[in-house]
């Protein structure tokens, strides 16, 4: 008979093999139109989709086998080495810039977001300070205060890409993390109240941000145009109905719905597999984010905890901001569908956090 341990590490496995087994399906569905005018290849996406799932399989194995405390010996390079990947990238000439944005690092041939990973590097931290400083962490200047001047210049460094979407989810993250290690929920409040007018002018003092915000509000207002994408998905749901179209069957990823692949590859699950589809995908995350969490719950270790915790959220919280953003619940944001969505940053960074939570697992001490 398998352990505890064992069958909570399958669980974690299994639900990670079948959102990547799903999101390669979907993506060479999404994408095999759209690569073959582009590329003259209809599986161009669906190649690389599976050589970076392959890569983040063999890690997640690699740092499942690793005893999970060791990162916490090594959380000082590990932070340097975040701030330093998220500095680089911003430099002319060294960061790739892409429609305007320079997000990327390109080593060779592959071309990486050092964000994804950037996030790993600064949870870890995280977990460490609110480890060794928990009895800190209803004090500002002593407790509070020095984990935001690191977690907030990794923030800030995200913005400065410019990706508005990932330093949200990161700092969303890292504020919860901070609650459950004690922080005072004034000091917080307060922090957020602070935070509130920087988020509007950042929305707002960006054309292409502050459009997006309006179209949010009243997407029929330009259906044409600013709402065009929102509205695509909307239509993408509601002709799926209750069992979808059949896989292949979509219409709205011919040309219609814009990123059917990345970001909107949701709607595509919606308008092919229908509800049933996209309540698989529902069930996934929610089962995830709970086996997560009730780990968390089951670990001695306060380091383990607290990473376990930190990497639950990363992983639920992306997922119910793409999920708000596609079913126009929030405005229209580039973020993936971890696990699901094409790109290989997020492919492989999430995967390593399952191999994370699966060393918790394996090596922690069972009150």
């Amino acid at each position: 008979m398998p352990s505890i341990k064992q069958r909570e590490e399958k669980v974690l496995l299994i639900l990670a093999l079948l959102l990547v087994l799903v999101g390669v399906m979907m993506i060479y569905s999404a994408s095999s139109v759209i690569a073959l005018k582009k590329y003259g290849e209809g599986g161009y996406f669906l190649t690389r989709q599976l050589i970076w799932a392959s890569a983040g399989m063999a890690l997640l194995f690699l740092v499942s086998r690793i005893p999970y405390r060791i990162w916490q010996k090594w959380v000082i390079p590990l932070t340097l080495f975040s701030l330093i990947l998220l500095g680089i990238v911003l430099v002319p000439g060294l960061g790739q810039e892409i429609n305007g944005a320079r997000r990327w690092l390109r080593i060779g041939p592959v071309s990486f977001q050092p964000s994804e990973f950037a996030k790993l590097g600064l949870l870890i931290y995280l977990a460490h300070y609110l480890t060794k400083g928990s009895g800190k962490m209803n004090q500002f200047v002593h407790g509070l205060l020095p984990v935001l001047v690191v977690t907030g210049l990794g923030v800030v460094l995200i913005v400065l890409e410019p990706d508005l979407g990932t330093a949200v989810t990161l700092g969303l993250v890292i504020l919860l993390l901070l609650f459950v290690g004690g922080a005072r929920a004034s000091h917080l409040s307060i922090l957020g109240l602070c935070l509130v007018p920087v988020l509007a002018f950042l929305i707002m003092g960006t054309e292409y941000r502050r459009q997006r915000w309006l179209t949010f509000l009243d997407p029929w207002q330009d259906p044409s145009d600013t709402g065009f994408q929102i509205i695509q998905s909307f239509l993408a749901f509601g002709s799926g109905g209750g069992l979808g179209m059949g896989l292949g069957e979509g219409r709205q990823k011919l040309f219609f719905l814009p990123y059917p692949h990345t970001d909107f590859i949701f709607s595509v699950i919606g308008e092919e597999l229908g509800m049933l589809g996209t309540f698989l995908i529902l069930f996934c995350f929610m089962m995830l984010v709970w086996r997560g969490l009730r780990l968390a719950s089951q670990v001695v270790d306060p380091f383990g905890q607290f990473l376990a915790v930190g990497i639950t959220l990363m992983i639920g919280v992306a997922a119910l901001i793409n999920l708000g953003v596609v079913t126009g619940l929030l405005p229209t944001k580039g973020l993936p569908l971890p696990f699901v969505s094409y790109g290989g940053s997020s492919l492989v960074a999430n995967l390593i956090g399952v191999g994370l939570l699966i060393s918790i697992s394996r090596h922690r001490e069972i009150p």
